[in-house]
Formats: structure tokens, sequence, C-alpha cells
């Protein structure tokens, strides 16, 4: 009895071992993940990372030029809103695996689900705002 034990507790640990591992993987992949969007006419292609942040900018062709500093702003506002679209997509569809059922990872990823509400309704006992 007592291998049969040994043998069901190292199956579990290497079962949690893996879970983890593949954890980490995809937690690097979305920590590392850069998203871009190019406007319609290609004015201008905005590059941003996992949480959003705009890291690069540029104007892939002359067409900025000929447009209005208000039309060109409007642009890049635009394509930085398209590019951060793309950032959450992205990163929810890496994490929606490992997601319980019912939890939207795109929700969760950009902000719409209330971890604290979450948490506290699925732990007994768990105080809101106190996150393990």
């Amino acid at each position: 009895m007592s291998s049969q034990y040994e043998k069901m507790l190292e199956d579990a640990m290497g079962a949690y071992q893996r879970q983890r591992e593949h954890f980490d993987e995809t937690r690097n992949e979305v920590d590392t993940a850069t998203s871009s969007a190019t406007s319609a006419r290609r004015e201008v292609t905005a590059t941003v990372g996992r949480t959003g942040e705009l890291t690069e900018l540029s104007f892939p062709t002359g067409a900025y030029k000929r447009m209005a500093p208000a039309e060109l702003a409007s642009v890049i506002v635009q394509t930085v809103a398209a590019a951060r679209e793309k950032s959450v997509a992205a990163a929810a569809e890496l994490m929606a695996p490992m997601l319980p059922p019912g939890i939207s990872a795109e929700d969760l990823m950009s902000g719409k689900v209330d971890v604290n509400a979450l948490f506290s309704a699925r732990v007994p006992g768990f105080e809101e705002g106190n996150l393990p």
C-alpha cells in the first residue's frame, strides 16, 4: 500500500510541476509580448507592450506629412488604441486555458473583472481587498 501511495504522490507532484512550468512559460510569453497596429492608410504604426504602454511609433510612409496636425493626432490615438486591443486579445488567448470556467480572459485582461469580488465570491472567508 505504501508504494501505491508513493506512486500517487509522485504522479501528483509531476502533474503539479508540469502545470507550474506551463504557467511560468505562459506568464513569460504574456510579459514579453508586444502588439502592433498600422493605420488603414499606413500613416502610422504603433507597437505596445503587454500592459498597453507605447513602445514604438513609426511612420511607414510619407503620408503623415500631408495631414493636418489634429488629423495625425487622431490617427495616432486610434492606432495606439487598436494595438492595445490586440495586446489584450493576445494575452487573453494565452491565459484563457488556465482560468476557471465562467471567467472571461479578455474581460480579466482588460480590467473589466473586479478581482477582489471574484476572490470573495469563490474563496470562503476571503476579505475583500486582501489578495493572498
